[in-house]
């Protein structure tokens, strides 16, 4: 598989910063993308279990405030803030990581913007792959969606992965 950067689909605004929350020291990896959908559009394919499979991991569990969720080989956590339409808040429980994750959807016409932000406490992986140990999996995330959104076949993460 190739990929061209240059593509619309490469379009990403990355962002680093430190911040806190809950008292805590975090590092946080902010990715922002527009997409030609609506925001409602974009919603029900970023909160609708059958339509996350199609662009990212099959995920169970109850998808609604105050729920558990649970990614398909990957993370699980709990869904702690929904704004149909507009933000979603979660934790990202992986091994005995806890880290956050929050989408915010904005319109931005002709159609939306979504930022996803990864707060996560200072840690050895981050110590040994910086920003890459919360952004590439998002990167790949946004990848798929974009794919997805524009009709096309599911990314095969192995293909890319061994592609020049």
């Amino acid at each position: 598989m190739r990929f061209n950067p240059a593509h619309p689909q490469a379009s990403v605004d990355r962002r680093v910063a430190s911040g806190h929350r809950h008292g805590e020291q975090t590092l946080n990896v902010t990715l922002t993308r527009t997409f030609p959908v609506s925001r409602q559009r974009l919603w029900k394919v970023l909160t609708t279990p059958d339509r996350i499979a199609q662009w990212f991991l099959p995920v169970r569990g109850a998808l609604t405030l105050g729920g558990r969720y649970q990614l398909e080989g990957n993370a699980g956590g709990d869904i702690v803030s929904c704004e149909p339409s507009a933000r979603l808040g979660l934790t990202w429980e992986f091994g005995d990581d806890v880290s956050w994750v929050e989408l915010v959807l904005d319109d931005y016409l002709p159609g939306s913007r979504l930022t996803l932000t990864h707060a996560s406490r200072p840690s050895s992986h981050w110590s040994e792959y910086g920003p890459g140990a919360l952004g590439v999996g998002w990167e790949l995330a946004l990848l798929g969606l974009s794919r997805h959104l524009a009709g096309e076949e599911r990314l095969d993460e192995d293909a890319f992965s061994a592609s020049p």
